[in-house]
């Protein structure tokens, strides 16, 4: 014990324990920094270990130091004795400068042995990417042929359509690969951008009645090919020969499929070659989305069925077409009903496992027959035949909000942009989503970020004139109204009309003024409805009461009272699903302004298919003798299943 005792207080007088204390003090700091820094620069996590261990071979280095040396304003010298001569030189002697040598000759070894251990980590995929992900490339046309393209992209097209099908794969969405179609980058830069594990590419070559596509599937984080596959076979096995491709990929990629999966692929059949190519080239033409595309699309869809009347891909592209007409306002909500239903019911009846026909019957029973119970199993339905369909998460996510369901609804419209990140039209819809959510300044950002992929999209315009009148940031919304004017509804002389009218009288005498002007000739230039009403909301001109399981009111207030953006419904669960302004059997309400609820998108006053619905318009400006009329008539409106009553009563 007595030497145990000397050498403790020799250590203490050495400063060997004060310097022990600092050094651990000194080495957590430094691990702490490593941890936190490490990451931020790329650095694995396990570089972590060999920071521990430099702090740990240094430590018996800086004790042998502490023990012989001390540091002073001299410099390095050595530590005095405990019995101190009265010769004692505390200068460094030879032996010395060769220990301090050697003490740090292994120093350095320590430091570069340890410490070119860590290195930065190779650029990698995000941790947070789905490693059952994938997505498929354009291909190849073999050919050089031009007038192929059509084909080429149609096997893109059913190969993906394939995939998504499958229940435990995540697959990116057509229009999201378009923009790789030529170019440079790397596949790990695609495939972080698509945020995708997977990447598939391909060549497609048809030599007159035989088709041969070849497909390579790469793993992005091993940075390496994990399979090729070639198929061949003539074109009128093409859906068989899609099915086989498909399977194959879905079995490189899950350990099994299941019986859903298998039931699926085992469906595809033989098929007609002319009524196939007819289809091939109407959804070429249709996904050009512009009014010539569309006529030539109709004539192709239209060829197929005659070709083949069983052919429900013929029926459903003709569905598919009537349907986008509706949605850009080319139709009438009646005629989209008259003309929308058929060939959609006629496909589903040819193939009830088409997940796109699913969605053709939902969008018409949600936003042309406004039969939410109707609407709803054919939601679920197409997303349960296909997973990965990225519309049908977009869409439904919208019939949710419609119906009320926000947080539901929102899980849906973060699913398509996952699936789809590169299409204007779902980081539009995304944009709608934010606002509902009163996350305006992010309304705000996707709304201008789908506006930068596509100039002419409708929806983005109508969240930032909302979003902006929401933050009160009155000169941009009347911006965004003028610029939608301009650019999407074609009416120029409109958008000069209420900037101008805005400069002199303010936002609301001009929102106000914009409502009157559009009516003026509403009937011989389609406006949508939506846009005067939001001009007459903006105005604060509208009350709206609706009477349904005892007194239910929506007040659209002067934007005064917390900008309009929260509609008071007293919690009833339908309240959300009435908004834009309708049609009744084709008589419109002539711009009437009617109740909104949280979104922007107008859509046809959705009437229940078993309730009766009473809507109270409240004007508190003069109408014209006809207009009230009209206005104290009642209308009735067929549903698919039982009629809704409107009534409208001027008060």
């Amino acid at each position: 014990m007595e030497r145990l005792h000397i050498l403790i207080r020799e250590l203490r007088r050495r400063r060997v324990l004060r310097l022990a204390g600092i050094y651990i003090v000194a080495a957590w700091v430094a691990v702490q920094v490593a941890d936190q820094l490490f990451p931020a620069i790329g650095v694995p996590e396990e570089a972590i270990l060999y920071v521990w261990l430099i702090v740990v071979f240094l430590f018996p280095l800086a004790i042998v130091f502490s023990w012989r040396y001390d540091i002073s304003a001299d410099g390095i010298t050595r530590t005095q004795p405990a019995r101190l001569g009265d010769d004692f030189d505390p200068s460094l002697r030879k032996k010395d400068v060769v220990l301090l040598g050697a003490l740090s000759i292994l120093a350095l070894s320590v430091l570069l042995q340890l410490g070119s251990r860590i290195e930065m980590a190779p650029l990698g995929l995000d941790k947070s990417i789905n490693p059952f992900s994938i997505a498929v490339l354009p291909f190849d046309d073999l050919s050089g042929n031009p007038d192929e393209q059509f084909f080429v992209s149609g096997m893109q097209s059913s190969l993906i359509d394939g995939l998504s099908r499958v229940r435990n794969l995540r697959v990116t969405s057509k229009v999201s690969t378009l923009p790789y179609r030529q170019a440079g980058g790397s596949l790990l830069e695609i495939a972080m951008q698509l945020g995708v594990a997977r990447i598939v590419e391909g060549t497609v070559l048809r030599n007159g009645n035989r088709v041969s596509i070849a497909l390579r599937m790469h793993d992005v984080e091993k940075d390496e090919q994990v399979w090729t596959e070639r198929f061949e076979d003539v074109l009128d096995n093409i859906m068989v020969l899609q099915a086989r491709a498909a399977q194959e990929i879905a079995n490189q990629v899950l350990s099994k499929l299941g019986p859903e999966d298998h039931e699926q692929f085992a469906a595809a059949k033989q098929v007609n070659t002319e009524a196939y190519l007819a289809v091939l080239r109407g959804t070429f033409h249709i996904e050009r989305f512009n009014p010539e595309d569309m006529r030539i699309a109709a004539m192709h869809f239209q060829r197929a069925v005659e070709i083949d009347p069983e052919y429900a891909l013929g029926h459903y592209g003709l569905g598919k077409l009537c349907l986008f007409q509706a949605q850009a306002n080319i139709i009438s909500p009646q005629k989209a009903r008259e003309q929308c239903f058929p060939p959609i019911l006629r496909a589903l009846e040819l193939d009830p496992l088409l997940p796109q026909a699913h969605l053709g019957l939902a969008s018409l029973s949600t936003w042309q027959m406004f039969d939410w119970d109707a609407a709803r199993p054919h939601w679920e339905r197409a997303l349960d035949l296909s997973p990965s369909l990225a519309d049908a998460h977009m869409f439904y996510s919208h019939f949710l909000g419609i119906t009320g369901d926000l947080e539901k609804s929102t899980e849906h419209i973060e699913r398509a942009v996952e699936l789809d990140p590169h299409n204007p039209f779902v980081i539009g819809l995304y944009s709608v989503q934010l606002f509902m959510r009163d996350e305006y300044e992010k309304a705000i950002e996707a709304a201008e970020k789908a506006l930068g992929m596509a100039p002419g999209y409708a929806f983005s315009y109508m969240t930032l004139v909302m979003a902006h009148d929401a933050l009160g940031h009155e000169s941009d919304a009347i911006l965004a109204l003028a610029n939608m004017m301009r650019h999407i509804l074609g009416i120029p002389d409109a958008a000069d009309f209420v900037e101008a009218a805005y400069q002199s009288d303010g936002f609301e005498s001009a929102s106000l003024q914009l409502a009157e002007y559009l009516k003026v000739d509403w009937e011989t230039r389609h406006v949508s409805p939506g846009t005067i009403s939001l001009a007459y909301e903006f105005g604060g001109r509208l009350r709206i009461c609706n009477r349904l399981d005892g007194d239910l009111c929506g007040h659209i207030r002067s934007r005064s009272a917390v900008h309009r953006r929260h509609r008071q419904t007293d919690g009833h669960s339908r309240a959300p699903a009435i908004q834009g302004i309708g049609e009744a059997d084709g008589s419109r309400l002539l711009g009437q302004p009617s109740l909104k609820f949280r979104t922007p998108v107008p859509i046809l006053f959705p009437l229940s298919n078993s309730l009766p619905w009473e809507v109270t318009l409240n004007i508190t400006r003069p109408i014209s003798s006809a207009r009230r009329r009209f206005l104290l008539q009642t209308k009735t409106v067929s549903t698919s299943s039982a009629p809704g009553r409107l009534r409208t009563k001027l008060r």
